[in-house]
């Protein structure tokens, strides 16, 4: 946490690139288990690298997984899972949330501008993230597009027992400016501290820590 500001590095493949995150201050790192994300971390992968990562709580990211791919990720020692999906697939809520539990659980569903949370969801989870929405069936995340910073204000205000992570196009030049748009406590960077899809730049990373730091303070 820095000035009173959590924050997740998202999209990690390297452990060095993990590291120069805790490095930084990072609250959370992420790990992208979707095959169709360009920072897709193989399971394997995952698993080889694990050893030489630091102790900092760690985020399964994944697309709809059905409950064995669930279950591999729960037994890898993850700290919570972040599950994006569409709209039309929110009935498998309940299953994620059973498995993993609801403190563990970060639901970051594919809204359209302007769209609501179902109310019905907060009771399968204790963290909601908020990104970018794309038309494109197979996009979730990491497009460097801004979401939508007003809808994310309303529902944080709305529901404030929840965990709110702004997602979207976060980078160390916008990040004040989107604290104090929203009132978000934890930001969620990606693709603006990459030289290329998932591989992080270490000077990037860095801004981070001073874009957070020079930042107003008293969101909440």
């Amino acid at each position: 946490m820095i000035n009173g500001i959590q924050f997740k590095v998202c999209g990690l493949t390297r452990a060095r690139d993990a590291q120069a995150a805790a490095a930084a201050g990072a609250d959370y790192l992420g790990f992208i288990f979707y095959p169709k994300s360009p920072r897709c971390i193989r399971f394997e992968r995952y698993r080889d690298i694990q050893p030489r990562l630091p102790d900092v709580p760690k985020v399964a990211v994944t697309v709809a997984p059905d409950l064995y791919t669930l279950s591999q990720l729960e037994g890898a020692g993850f700290d919570y899972f972040q599950i994006h999906f569409p709209l039309g697939l929110a009935e498998e809520i309940p299953a994620w949330s059973k498995l993993v539990g609801k403190e563990r659980l970060w639901l970051a569903p594919k809204m359209p501008p302007q769209g609501e949370l179902d109310p019905r969801w907060m009771e399968f989870a204790d963290g909601f993230l908020w990104d970018a929405f794309k038309k494109d069936a197979s996009t979730f995340g990491g497009t460097g597009s801004l979401s939508d910073w007003e809808s994310f204000r309303q529902m944080r205000e709305r529901y404030p027992e929840k965990r709110w992570i702004l997602a979207g196009g976060i980078s160390p030049e916008n990040a004040a400016e989107a604290l104090a748009q929203t009132g978000a406590t934890c930001l969620d960077f990606n693709s603006s501290l990459e030289i290329e899809p998932g591989v992080k730049d270490l000077e990037r990373i860095s801004q981070v820590r001073v874009s957070l730091s020079e930042a107003p303070s008293g969101n909440s």
